[in-house]
């Protein structure tokens, strides 16, 4: 049995040598057909790849030239691969009450979190340029939040209140949410300088992007009717109301520096007897080449209003010029509302709508006067009344445009603005003494003397340059130009009588030259 295996293992050893024998004979046949060539470069790559191996006995790492010399060979850049760019859709864009898009609600979210806020309600007022909602702080109570719309803007006509804005100067951006922000930041701008004013008014809290938070007008979580709401007959209240429009008015423009720009019924709110103001996003301050056209907007605005009320009002450029007069202060403002209240009263119809004082242009400054020389004589011609005059209350000139105005109109019972307020002051409550009677007597006698003098000068037409031709006076009888005409040809006639020939001049002349 056992030779019987050696014999096997030793058949199997032969017949594996020489299947060995043959392998090598085929792979020696195989290397007879390459030719030498092609021999040095298989063996030229595969001491290559000998070398670039890792040797797993010794630990080495493949040489940092070799890997820099294939590295080249491998492509492992992402430039054929399509990058992954986000689409957007309208999910993206979509809004809730046009004003609640993802980025609005994140901030909404972010309050609660911080715990500024522990409840958000429901809508208070929806606009065209925001929507407010009611929220409860623990700290502030009772809250509104103005939330601005950024994807679904029906408000188209914001740039002519931000082009030529001086906070805005800087620019504000293409993006919509961009646009919108700095817009939020400008209203809580001027609700700060409304509220240091003392104007009725909500108070600003807080201002996160495009969300206003601000104190809410009402009594607990009512909030307050608008001005237009409000269902009385009372003549008194309306009354109060409308000189309180009339006074903070001024108070925004003197004090605050602003123009609000959009005033009507619709952004005033009536509490416990008072008028809030709301809404100051749109407004302006003195420098915006637009100020005047948005305030006579604002004046007509709210006469428009109250005429409808039982209330007397003033007119649209009464209005405007009690508003805009720099020599009315904060000691003399409560008389001038009365002395205007008096005026008010007295008519006994409503002053007609002028369309011409809401269109005429009205220079801020003197520089901008084209023709002043022409208008002070007009003035002294009795051809210009002094309410033609627009620019003279504006710029501080009196209306006889010889100087600055040195006290109220209202005030003044001449109007001319030449005596001070003190003056005035103690005419109306204490009269003055003899001898100071006697001396304003004559200093308006003097006064009077020199006027006539100086236009008797201007009738003769001595001074008159040459070609220019005397006016015939106004509303001048017969019998009066017969007898300037006669006076004119006596006065030719005396000048004749010692006018010197004109062959006697040249002879003269003549002499002269010699």
């Amino acid at each position: 049995m056992q030779a019987t295996v050696e014999s096997e293992q030793a058949g199997c050893a032969t017949s594996s040598g020489s299947d060995e024998q043959d392998c090598q004979d085929d792979y020696d046949d195989d290397f007879d057909d390459i030719d030498d060539a092609e021999l040095a470069r298989i063996s030229g790559l595969a001491d290559s790849l000998d070398r670039l191996c890792v040797s797993t006995a010794s630990g080495q790492q493949p040489q940092a030239k070799l890997l820099d010399q294939h590295q080249r060979l491998v492509d492992l850049s992402d430039r054929f691969v399509k990058p992954d760019r986000r689409t957007r859709d309208k999910a993206d864009r979509a809004t809730t009450d046009n004003c609640l898009d993802q980025r609005s609600l994140r901030v909404m979210f972010k309050l609660l979190q911080q715990g500024v806020l522990t409840n958000i309600e429901g809508c208070i007022s929806a606009g065209k340029e925001a929507n407010v909602y009611y929220a409860i702080s623990p700290e502030y109570g009772h809250l509104a939040i103005k939330v601005y719309m950024t994807s679904v803007m029906p408000f188209k006509n914001r740039d002519k209140y931000m082009i030529g804005d001086r906070r805005l100067r800087h620019g504000v951006g293409k993006r919509s949410w961009k646009k919108v922000s700095k817009w939020a930041e400008k209203e809580f701008r001027n609700l700060l300088r409304v509220a240091q004013a003392g104007i009725p008014a909500p108070k600003p809290i807080k201002l996160k992007g495009v969300v206003l938070l601000m104190t809410l007008i009402g009594e607990d979580a009512d909030a307050a009717p608008k001005l237009k709401d409000v269902d009385s007959d009372d003549a008194e209240l309306w009354h109060s109301l409308y000189w309180q429009v009339v006074g903070n008015l001024r108070t925004l423009y003197q004090q605050c520096r602003l123009v609000h720009g959009d005033l009507s019924e619709y952004n005033l709110l009536y509490n416990a007897g008072q008028v809030i103001w709301i809404d100051f996003s749109q407004s302006v301050e003195h420098e915006h080449p637009q100020t005047f056209a948005f305030l006579r907007a604002d004046c007509r605005n709210v006469n428009a209003f109250f005429s409808r009320k039982p209330v007397r009002i003033l007119s649209d450029q009464e209005l405007f010029e009690f508003i805009t007069d720099p020599t009315i202060t904060v000691e003399n403002c409560e008389r001038c509302l009365a002395a205007l209240q008096d005026v008010a009263n007295g008519r006994e119809q409503p002053p007609d709508v002028d369309g011409a004082f809401q269109g005429v242009h009205i220079p801020r400054r003197l520089e901008e006067v084209l023709h002043y020389e022409r208008n002070a004589l007009l003035l002294r011609q009795g051809k210009l009344t002094q309410h033609d005059l627009l620019f003279a209350t504006v710029s501080g000139m009196s209306h006889d445009l010889k100087g600055p105005k040195r006290t109220a109109g209202l005030l003044s019972d001449s109007g001319d603005g030449d005596a001070n307020d003190e003056s005035v002051v103690r005419s109306e409550n204490n009269p003055p003494a003899d001898d100071e009677a006697e001396h304003a007597t004559a200093s308006e006698s003097g006064s009077s003397v020199t006027s006539s003098a100086d236009e008797a000068e201007e009738d003769d037409g001595v001074n008159r340059p040459s070609g220019q031709q005397q006016k015939r006076p106004p509303n001048e009888t017969t019998e009066e130009r017969k007898a300037r005409k006669q006076a004119l040809k006596a006065e030719r006639r005396e000048k004749q009588k010692t006018k010197v020939p004109k062959h006697e001049k040249k002879r003269q002349t003549k002499a002269k030259k010699k």
